[in-house]
């Protein structure tokens, strides 16, 4: 099993740009979950908390296809170290004033800065990855990499977050995410050697989106769908928590998504799968839909976590496929951008799914907020099915006979 993991691994560089990688995102299951926390414990409600935290993940929605379309034409190392020191600046201004209690409108321009200066980690190293295994089939596996690693930070992230916010100053979150950024900002600029080509866009010559590929529009869409399970079963999760007198387990609770999701992302990468991409999704996206009604049957923070397991198991599997489809239908020359869609799609309805729950928390309880997340999940098996039959339909269309006119 392990086979498969060894090979990628032993190309050149690559366990260092993974590791660096890694470092770098560390913070993305800190930050929102930090400012939740921070909020929360300066005010104890969690609605304010939860559109802060919106406004950070909607300033890196924002910021996410700008600066990928930047990485594509002017590549990645040009470019993490400004946006990084942008990124420290607006972060440790964004803590200093959630330490001195400045009035709550003031800080929604920075926490948008702050997120909108986060470059997409997850697509700078998936296009190194691509670079390097372009048509293999180890490529899954790599990708199956990404994702695992992608769980084993929202498992320690949220751990981290919770256990700081506890015990000490939440602040610290916020400070602690900043320096790994940039040391892994810096580590990742200098792996020279398996930095993906820049495509230059030729003069006179208009861009065109990555969104134009046949796809990336539904599976955006189903993303964006994909992050407000996200938002809105991280908050629920830490409501439901905090109202059963357990808030210091939440960040076990959330934990164990983490879990469940690495658990079956490291088995999917170990498998040589003989179908095809396109119907590995559709199959995904459907499980991903299921999965969340088992929070309906939470009756406690023990089953809560159990349950938190079981969501978890459907998530990895479909994030690898879906990043895998992109791969497929999007030109070399706008592969970090293609990427990042997903995430923007990712933090646009996570910033939605935050938004919208925490005022449900707070005036129907966690448990009306588990309906949030049940139908958040929804769409995503629809448009999986709905891409499955675009996709099969476009090939049909390819292998007609030319017309004569």
């Amino acid at each position: 099993m392990l086979d498969r993991y060894r090979t990628v691994f032993r190309l050149p560089g690559a366990a260092a740009f993974c590791s660096a990688s890694f470092v770098m995102r560390m913070p993305l299951a800190m930050y929102a979950l930090g400012i939740v926390l921070v909020i929360s414990a300066r005010e104890g409600k969690y609605g304010f908390a939860g559109l802060l935290s919106a406004c950070y993940v909607f300033g890196n929605a924002v910021g996410t296809p700008v600066l990928s379309v930047l990485v594509d034409r002017m590549g990645q190392r040009r470019l993490i170290v400004p946006l990084g020191v942008l990124h420290a600046g607006s972060g440790i201004a964004f803590a200093v004033m959630l330490k001195t209690g400045t009035p709550d409108w003031t800080l929604v321009p920075p926490a948008m800065v702050f997120g909108f200066s986060y470059l997409p980690v997850g697509s700078l190293v998936r296009a190194r990855w691509s670079n390097l295994l372009d048509g293999r089939p180890e490529l899954a596996t790599a990708l199956s990499v990404e994702s695992v690693l992608d769980e084993i930070i929202f498992v320690l992230g949220p751990l981290i977050a919770t256990l700081l916010a506890t015990r000490s100053d939440p602040v610290f979150v916020l400070y602690l995410g900043i320096a790994l950024v940039s040391s892994g900002g810096l580590w990742l600029a200098s792996l020279r050697a398996t930095e993906p080509p820049v495509h230059p866009r030729d003069a006179g010559v208009p861009h065109v989106s990555a969104l134009r590929a046949r796809g990336m529009a539904v599976l955006t869409l189903s993303s964006v769908a994909m992050g407000a399970v996200f938002a809105s079963a991280e908050v629920s999760m830490v409501a439901f928590c905090g109202q059963h007198g357990k808030r210091g387990l939440s960040g076990l609770v959330l934990a164990a998504i983490a879990i469940g999701s690495a658990t079956s992302g490291f088995v999917y990468g170990a498998v040589d799968w003989r179908s095809a991409v396109l119907r590995r999704f559709r199959l995904q996206s459907v499980l991903f839909a299921l999965l969340p009604c088992v929070l309906l049957v939470a009756t406690g923070v023990p089953v809560l976590a159990v349950c938190a397991f079981v969501l978890g198991l459907g998530i990895a599997p479909a994030l690898i496929t879906m990043f895998g489809l992109v791969q497929q239908v999007v030109p070399a020359r706008s592969l970090t951008e293609g990427l990042s869609w997903i995430g923007t799609g990712l933090n646009i309805g996570y910033g939605a799914g935050a938004a919208m729950v925490g005022g449900i928390a707070d005036h129907h309880g966690a448990r009306a907020a588990f309906l949030v997340v049940v139908g958040s999940s929804l769409p995503v098996g629809v448009l999986g099915l709905v891409l499955r039959l675009r996709q099969r339909s476009a090939l049909t269309e390819d292998r007609r006979p030319a017309v004569a006119r």
